[in-house]
This record gives C-alpha cells, sequence and structure tokens, in this order.
C-alpha cells in the first residue's frame, strides 16, 4: 500500500499498518498475540510477515540504489542487515511491533471510552478489499496462498489507522484531555510553516531541428513585462492570486496558469524537490509581497502569505461559519505539532502492555514462509 496523506484524516498506510480482530480458517489456536480485550489472528499474523518483508526490499532497495548490479528480486535475508539486525529477524522484529502497537490501540480504545465506528472501518476495508485483494485473480489467489482472508486484510489495512485517529482526537483534539489552544497552534504555524505561490514560465523554447534555443528578445520582454504588472497588483494595489490568475489567462490566452502552491512545513520544505534557488527565492521573498526573478532560464513570479496573519485562519472545519472556504484545518496543524509526543506516548503504552504469545502460530507461520511465498507471487 502506498501512502495515503500525512493529514491525520488520512495517515500513511504504510507508516501504521498492521492488524487486527480479523477471522481466519488458519491455526493452530486462530490467533497469535492476545490480551484481555483483543486478539490477533493467525491470518493477520501472516499478513503483518508479509508486509514487513515488503518493508525490508524497500530499505534494502534503497541502500542499493547507486548498485547498477542489484536485483532485488535476488535479495537473500539471511544475508542482509538493516539497523544492524539481520533482516529476517527485522521482518520479525516489525511484524510483532504492528500486532502490539494494535493490542496497545484497542487497550487505550476501551480505558479512554472511545467509542468506535465499525461500520465506518467495515465501508473502508471493503474498498481496500475490492481494490486490492480481490482486485485481480492473481491477488485473489496470492492472499489465499498467503493464508490471508478477506477479513484479515480488510481490517489489517483500515483498523489501526483509525484507532490511532481516534486516540490522537481524544487526547489533543477539541474538548481532548490535552486540547491545543488557538495561540498555541497560530504560533506553531505561523514559526514552523511556509505558505508560497508561483507562476514560472520558461524563456527557452524548442527550434524546428529539436534544439533548446532562447525565446524572441520580444517574447521574453512581454512575459517580464506581464511578470512585473502582477507583482505590482500585489504590492500596489492589494489583488491576490485569484486576481493574478485571471489576469495571466488574459495576458496569454491561456485556460489555465502554470502556478505551483503549497502550505508546508518548513522542514519539508527544505527536502522538497524544488531547485535549491528556488527554494532560496522563495525563502528571500518579503511576506506578504511578491517579486520577480529569473532562475535557470525560468521566470519566476513569487508570492509568500505572511503566516502570522494567515494564522489567524486557523480553526476546526466544523467550527467554520457557512460559505467559509479559506480556512485552515486546525485538526492538521495539531497532528503536525503533538505527531511526535503522541508515537512517543503510544511506545510507552506498547511496552508496558501485557500480552500472550501463541508460539505454535508464530513457529507455523514464519517470517521465512512469507518470504518464500512473496517471492513465487
Amino acid at each position: 500500500m502506498k501512502n495515503i496523506g500525512k493529514k491525520i484524516s488520512a495517515l500513511a498506510l504504510t507508516a501504521v499498518l498492521t492488524c487486527s480482530l480479523a477471522s481466519c480458517t488458519l491455526g493452530p489456536g486462530k490467533w497469535s498475540y492476545k490480551t484481555d480485550i483483543s486478539e490477533i489472528s493467525a491470518g493477520s499474523w501472516i499478513y503483518n510477515t508479509y508486509q514487513s518483508y515488503n518493508e525490508a526490499v524497500s530499505k534494502i532497495t534503497e541502500a542499493n540504489k547507486d548498485n547498477e548490479d542489484f536485483d532485488a528480486q535476488l535479495i537473500d535475508m539471511s544475508k542482509e542487515k538493516i539497523d544492524d539486525k539481520n533482516a529476517v529477524d527485522w521482518i520479525f522484529d516489525e511484524a510483532k511491533d504492528k500486532c502490539i502497537s494494535l493490542l496497545t490501540a484497542e487497550k487505550l480504545v476501551k480505558d479512554k471510552g472511545i467509542v468506535i465506528d465499525d461500520e465506518q472501518i467495515k465501508t473502508t476495508a471493503d474498498m481496500y478489499i475490492q481494490y486490492y485483494y480481490k482486485g485481480s485473480d492473481d491477488s485473489l489467489a496470492f492472499y489465499e496462498k498467503l493464508g490471508v482472508s478477506a477479513d484479515s486484510f480488510g481490517e489489517c489495512v483500515t483498523r489501526y489507522n483509525y484507532l490511532y485517529q481516534e486516540l490522537f482526537k481524544k487526547i489533543y483534539g477539541k474538548d481532548g484531555e490535552k486540547e491545543v489552544s488557538d495561540a498555541d497552534v497560530q504560533k506553531y504555524y505561523a514559526d514552523s510553516y511556509i505558505s508560497y505561490y508561483y507562476i514560472a514560465c520558461s524563456l527557452k523554447t524548442t527550434d524546428e531541428d529539436g534544439n533548446s534555443v532562447d525565446v524572441d528578445g520580444e517574447t521574453q520582454e512581454k512575459n517580464k513585462t506581464a511578470f512585473n504588472k502582477y507583482r505590482n497588483m500585489i504590492n500596489n494595489d492589494k489583488k491576490t492570486t485569484a486576481d493574478i490568475e485571471e489576469q495571466y489567462k488574459t495576458d496569454f490566452s491561456a485556460e489555465s496558469v502554470p502556478s505551483s502552491s503549497n502550505k508546508i512545513l518548513k522542514t519539508d520544505f527544505d527536502e522538497s524537490s524544488l531547485s535549491d534557488e528556488l527554494k532560496k527565492a522563495i525563502k528571500e521573498n518579503k511576506p506578504g509581497q511578491a517579486s520577480v526573478t529569473t532562475l535557470d532560464d525560468t521566470l519566476y513570479f513569487i508570492y509568500t502569505d505572511n503566516m502570522s496573519e494567515l494564522a489567524k485562519k486557523i480553526k476546526y472545519s466544523e467550527d467554520a461559519a457557512e460559505g467559509e472556504t479559506d480556512n485552515i484545518d486546525k485538526s492538521n496543524i495539531v497532528y503536525s505539532m503533538k505527531k511526535d509526543e503522541f508515537d512517543e506516548y503510544l511506545e510507552g503504552e506498547k511496552k508496558a502492555l501485557k500480552y500472550e504469545t501463541n508460539d505454535a502460530c508464530i513457529s507455523a507461520y514464519t517470517v521465512d514462509r512469507a518470504i518464500k511465498i512473496a517471492k513465487q507471487g
């Protein structure tokens, strides 16, 4: 499964993927780990070993990205290391961690009296089952060979994500145990985020022989004049980027505008795929103002928001008045603020959890078994 987002409303599947109380006809005992509240089925344990194997392959592949002779199909996990562990042991530990993470979440949800919407979980699970488990005859045959039922698969890719976000909201969300104040959220947003918008216009074109050449002087001048006009519209006339887009469509007889925009953590911005030169220009742009610059044969119109002013638009979506469309969802900002603290809390609770292990199940459905079936396809 691919990541479907960093927002709390759509947490990354591969980051928190795990399994739960799924029905499975496999024995022995039909469970792998359990507490007095919930248990992990044998089928879910199997899926966790398979998912952790995939994660191991990704890590090893990334570590060998500069090795032209590397072939992921030929990986021998018994000879590989991940985080200074034998890869097979790493896969086992990751699979177990997924199981214990879910058992911990189940316990915390019960302890805190959180009401679970099982119908919502089922609806989401059914979608994943339809598209991924039953998406093709090959995928269906593979999961059946692996020993993972549709119910196991469905809960594996949905339940923990749901419990995770409900626990987070219970602690840090609206009326939560540690609800974050508007003032703290606004300060964090102003200090930690950057909001930018730019329009790019290449000053190169292709000649009749397919060679890259400079656009003619008249076109260059026309483009620069238009971009300088947009800058003045923002800085002098207090227009908005929406106004700029409409003017651009008129000036360039275009149906769309080659613009990009984002409201992003500064740390994520620094690691983004934008060129270093463009990042520097965006950072140096005066907040609430626009600028025009040329970088690597491309003309840029750049605008950055005043983050303190933008932070005033933060509120929970349910608190927005009818017709309000430019608000920033407070829940997403709170998640950025408190995710690390929350994950550390969950780790502590996980270490303190008392659970039972079904050694017969673990021994029957080993990591080596999952690797073998995964390689066979």
